[in-house]
């Protein structure tokens, strides 16, 4: 009698929930304080597994999101994260209901009876078609509510207010659902931005690759995508989308071309990375880190004095060029460091042929230094440099700061 009692309380809990949001004068209170009387059915032996309970948890939340864009079109302030969760949780709700609703027809035997149209299990429902069909009527309110969480960076009930969307779009069991199109493939572009902002690098990576083959082929979808392979250290999928990215945009954006150039230079296939070289530049005659990328290629398969003009016309477009100031001071130091062993003068005679040559390059080589002083090659020469040209003072200082 007890459990019968126990029981009847919570069906009655349904019974007063559903009554409590059949009122004409609805507010969002009124909409929440009628899920609070719902709420323990939810968790109730026998009301959680009945499909109405959840049919009704839907309907509630679904409403109640309607309320809350009622008072947003009379210019009342709303609260953006609860109404976007409110949508979710209705989502939540629903597929509850259509699975406890979703009844198998049994034969005499027992076994399930096939329907001769669909080729599949007959099955009996009550709740599913309401709950469908108030799903479908704010299919693109998922989509909404996604943008809108995102801009107040909740990016967990974005994402699930945008996977939501997709989800009900890639049905294809009732012709009401909206189908897939490039506006699903470009909200699971959204919904991989929402997952690289919470951290989920290697989810953000899998949206972003069913958003390019759903037809979102706009650059962003590739750029995003190469930052989160490259945090993942996954080169090989890094070089394999920046090949797909350089076929699909050319020499628009070099990074692609760069990444492909560093790859060969990686592989020592120097004439792959000349070919690309020179197809970029024939895009881009201005670019110094092009040029920079020539003359090492150059300097690889010859030497460093068929590598200078490249080297040297990459700082004369940039002369912040890090890397490019550092090669032309590289040069003259090399050029100095063959003199020396080369030469048959000693002392002050090797001192006066010799020095000059250094002297050559130091600007380089200090303003390369200021720019990026983790360059140990750049500080070795420099260190070696001062040392010849009994400049202690600088010799101290760049000791010091290592």
């Amino acid at each position: 009698m007890l459990l019968a009692l126990g029981a009847s309380g919570q069906q009655l809990r349904v019974n007063e929930a559903k009554k409590a949001i059949s009122g004409l004068t609805m507010t969002v209170d009124s909409y929440n304080k009628a899920f609070s009387k719902l709420q323990p059915a939810l968790t109730d032996d026998e009301t959680r597994n009945r499909a109405e309970t959840w049919a009704l948890a839907n309907r509630i939340k679904l409403e109640l999101y309607d309320k809350y864009m009622d008072n947003r079109r009379v210019g009342k302030k709303i609260d953006i994260k609860a109404m976007g969760h409110t949508l979710i949780d209705a989502y939540d709700y629903s597929l509850i209901a259509l699975k406890l609703d979703t009844i198998h027809v049994l034969d005499k035997k027992g076994q399930p009876v096939i329907d001769k149209k669909t080729k599949r299990p007959s099955v009996k429902t009550k709740y599913s078609k309401e709950v469908v069909n108030r799903l479908v009527e704010h299919h693109d309110n998922y989509r909404i509510a996604g943008s809108e969480l995102y801009n107040i960076k909740d990016w967990d009930g974005a994402y699930k207010a945008w996977d939501y969307y997709c989800q009900m779009a890639a049905r294809s069991d009732d012709p009401r659902w909206v189908k897939p199109d490039s506006i699903v493939a470009e909200v699971r572009y959204y919904q991989g931005i929402a997952a690289w902002q919470k951290a989920d690098t290697i989810d953000a990576v899998r949206l972003f690759s069913i958003a390019r083959h759903s037809g979102y082929n706009r650059k962003e979808a590739y750029d995003y995508a190469l930052v989160c392979l490259s945090d993942l250290g996954n080169e090989k999928e890094v070089v394999k989308l920046a090949w797909d990215a350089f076929v699909k945009f050319g020499t628009s954006d070099p990074q692609y071309i760069r990444i492909l150039i560093n790859n060969f230079l990686a592989r020592e296939d120097f004439s792959g990375a000349n070919d690309l070289i020179d197809e970029a530049l024939a895009a881009s005659p201005n670019d110094d880190e092009l040029y920079n990328l020539k003359g090492l290629v150059v300097e690889n398969y010859d030497d460093i004095y068929e590598a200078f003009p490249y080297y040297q016309r990459c700082i004369e477009l940039n002369d912040s060029n890090a890397s490019g100031l550092f090669n032309v001071g590289r040069f003259f130091y090399n050029k100095a460091m063959e003199t020396r062993q080369n030469s048959h003068l000693y002392g002050k005679k090797l001192a006066d042929l010799v020095n000059p040559i250094y002297r050559e390059a130091l600007p380089y080589l200090e303003k390369s230094y200021a720019i990026n002083p983790r360059n140990k090659e750049l500080v070795n020469a420099l260190r070696d440099i001062y040392y010849k040209l009994g400049e202690a003072d600088k010799l101290q200082a760049i000791e010091s700061a290592q």
